[in-house]
């Protein structure tokens, strides 16, 4: 344990004090703070302020009372089982069920296997069209690398 050889004068505890009101201190300072105070008998209405404000805040409690935590712990039990009961419906509901396929052909409702070759034949063009954007687009791409290398040669 550190031995204080020094005594502290009243201004340099009040000035700590103040420090210690508004926070300014790391738990370490206020923690010699307190112990130099509770041995000194230095006295201010400022650092009587200061003691039982160190008082208070050794008094209060922050514990959680174990009712409190059995609650808690309780709740977030509840909350995995009904996450876990409601992924597991999801799932199986996802398993079990094969999604139906619905079309509209003209305004009018198609379902069932004629859908489902309606759906296929649209995915089908839409691929047929992403594969066409694509050439393009690497076909301008090659237009622009040899404008820009004939740019760059000729200089």
């Amino acid at each position: 344990m550190k031995q204080y050889t020094r005594h502290i004068t009243v201004e340099e505890a009040e000035q700590l004090c103040r420090l210690y009101i508004d926070c300014q201190l790391s738990v370490l300072e206020e923690t010699e703070l307190e112990y130099v105070l509770m041995q000194s008998g230095l006295d201010s209405p400022l650092i009587s302020e200061t003691r039982t404000m160190m008082g208070i805040s050794r008094s209060v409690n922050f514990q959680m009372p174990k009712k409190h935590l059995f609650l808690t712990w309780g709740w977030h039990v509840a909350a995995c089982v009904a996450i876990l009961i409601g992924s597991i419906a999801l799932l199986q509901n996802h398993i079990t069920n094969e999604t139906d396929c619905i079309a509209y052909v003209e305004g009018t409702e198609i379902s069932g296997e004629k859908a489902k070759v309606i759906a296929e034949a649209d995915v089908a063009r839409m691929e047929q069209f992403m594969r066409t954007v694509e050439t393009q687009r690497a076909t301008e791409q090659a237009k622009v690398e040899l404008f820009m290398n004939h740019i760059n040669n000729s200089r």
